[in-house]
């Protein structure tokens, strides 16, 4: 009876699994340029996006959006605007603000108890796909079919970040992959800057303008929606989250193991697409051998804002469909992971406050256990190492070449379109790991001339105070041997070389600004004021002015932040 027992548990579970494998083979995959059917609906034409109504060979102006936005307001009562900044070209960038019922104010949104995601497009408007796909979102969201989404979760979507670039137009020339849109904006914003390095140093109004944004609501999910160039791989879309060793491990162990897999299978049952991790392939050789975060860009630095969201122990995704497939294709593989990515947050909405919430308080914990004694440390640096062998998809050729009797970049028939190789054995190089550490201070302490430090902190919402009264402090103070600058990833850094002090005991007058540690933003405050971190305020320059009038960089001097341990009598 045993015997026969287990031999029907084994059938069955034989059952099971055939049926899944059936089901799964059943699901039609699109490929290449492939979309269903009337995807996006049937819509009234005020609710049509720009390029619906252009056979999907133009994009957006702010305008555009500005107009769409007041159409959409009179379909729905569960949508409040917001005005995240003024551009320098006097352009105002809305964020719209979807719930059930309509919240109107961030206090509205923690009284709720619903979870706030906020997404986001064109930070690059020549990666224009997810601008555009967030528009369906938030017409789904609104008036059609994922209404139920906002009965769990409040979704802020601000489809045009850099709203400058936007309008700056020009006739592309195919260069990220495909012909269509046929006008695009640019990517830098008014003034030339790649708002997408703006993590750490918040120099320009955007940046400014979607940090206080962030600031007041306080999203536990971020994600930010790009395009790559032409690629090998054979996925519709790729995804990945903040790889900064000194963030919190809980969120991004959470998404890495759990968020990332179920969202992967939803969109390829729901909406028939692969989805893979952000990264490229070896290039030039066949079969390739690595899947890297590297070769796509995609270091371990706080630069970009994904990556530096990851600081404030929330879950953060950015998304980046490969280019050479159609307009109409890369707006249908973004928006089927932002649905997905919803439904899933939807569903699992309290689980994933818990776990925030954890990364909060553990890294208050840790301060209080162990930052007096100086056992706490956290990473300045890290590398990507080897998370194992993985299975990809990929192409043996992609070709551009000139649509024929046309003047438009195309792709050469009959390379990278169908289905896609299977490639077994590749090395999947994008475990992110610490590098360099140093130890965590129960204080930073800043004099009082540093009160634009002190500001650039509280802009990334790190509680900072001024001292009233004069403090005699223990700890460690950093003496610069060298400060010279390092030529990274296109960018002038700064470097600085030197040593920390024994126990020293200081005295810091009134007026001095301190940062207490044992708060939730303490992952950050390190990053960012650590004098060797990767890529914290002294590698970005905003330090440099400071150090270079205490005389850096001709002679030995004393780094200005202060790392206390204690308070001495």
């Amino acid at each position: 009876m045993r015997r026969l027992s287990h031999l029907l548990t084994s059938a069955l579970v034989l059952a099971v699994a055939t049926a899944g494998i059936l089901a799964a083979q059943q699901t039609k995959i699109y490929w290449g340029d492939e979309v269903p059917s009337g995807w996006a609906g049937k819509w009234s034409p005020d609710l049509l996006t720009v390029p619906e109504r252009t056979d999907f060979t133009r994009t957006m102006s702010t305008l555009q959006l500005h107009e769409w936005i007041a159409a959409l307001k009179l379909k729905t009562e569960n949508l409040h605007v917001i005005q995240m900044f003024t551009s320098p070209l006097r352009k105002v960038a809305p964020a719209m603000v979807l719930s059930n019922p309509r919240v109107t104010s961030p206090q509205q949104a923690r009284s709720s108890g619903k979870p706030v995601v906020f997404l986001m497009g064109n930070i690059h408007p020549p990666e224009a796909e997810a601008a555009e796909a967030l528009l369906m979102v938030a017409r789904d969201l609104a008036a059609g079919k994922h209404k139920a989404i906002l009965d769990n979760l409040t979704v802020m979507i601000a489809p045009v970040f850099n709203v400058d670039g936007t309008d700056t137009f020009v006739t592309q020339n195919g260069g990220l992959g495909s012909e269509t849109p046929h006008i695009l904006g640019v990517r830098e914003n008014s003034e030339g800057l790649d708002l997408n390095r703006e993590g750490v140093k918040l120099v320009s109004v955007e940046a400014n303008g979607l940090y206080r944004t962030l600031n007041q609501w306080d999203p536990i999910l971020f994600l930010d929606g790009h395009l790559m160039s032409r690629v090998s791989h054979g996925y519709a879309n790729t995804y990945g989250t903040t790889t900064v060793p000194a963030a919190a491990p809980g969120p991004r162990t959470y998404m890495e193991e759990t968020l990332f897999p179920a969202v992967r299978d939803a969109v390829r049952s729901n909406f028939g697409l692969e989805v893979f991790t952000h990264s490229l392939a070896t290039p030039n050789t066949w079969p390739p051998r690595a899947w890297s975060h590297d070769r796509a860009a995609w270091t371990v630095e706080a630069k970009f804002v994904v990556n530096d969201f990851g600081l404030r122990n929330r879950f953060a995704i950015i998304t980046e469909t490969p280019g050479q497939p159609t307009f109409e294709r890369r707006i249908y593989a973004q928006y089927a992971y932002f649905i997905a990515l919803l439904q899933y947050t939807s569903a699992h909405a309290a689980e994933m406050q818990a776990v925030v919430k954890k990364a909060d308080d553990d890294t208050v914990a840790a301060v209080l256990a162990g930052a007096e004694a100086g056992t706490l440390t956290n990473f300045l640096d890290g590398e990507y190492q080897s998370a194992g062998k993985i299975e990809l998809l990929a192409y043996r050729t992609n070709e551009a070449q000139y649509k024929p009797g046309t003047s438009l970049m195309s792709t050469k028939p009959g390379t990278a379109s169908g289905p896609p190789e299977v490639v077994p054995d590749v090395d999947d190089l994008t475990k992110p790991v610490g590098t360099r550490s140093a130890t965590v201070p129960r204080y930073y302490l800043l004099p009082p001339d540093l009160a634009d430090i002190a500001d650039k902190l509280r802009a990334h919402n790190i509680r900072v105070t001024t001292l009233d009264k004069a403090v005699r402090m223990e700890g460690e103070q950093f003496t610069i041997d060298r400060m010279y600058p390092t030529r990274r990833s296109g960018y002038d850094m700064t470097t600085l070389d030197g040593t920390f002090s024994p126990l020293i005991t200081k005295e810091f007058p009134a007026g001095s600004f301190q940062v207490d540690m044992a708060q939730p933003m303490a992952n950050a405050a390190f990053y960012y004021l650590e004098p060797q971190a990767r890529d914290g305020f002294v590698g970005w320059g905003v330090m440099d002015d400071v150090l270079k009038a205490l005389g850096a960089g001709e002679r030995s001097a004393v780094y200005p932040v202060f790392k206390g341990r204690r308070i001495a009598p």
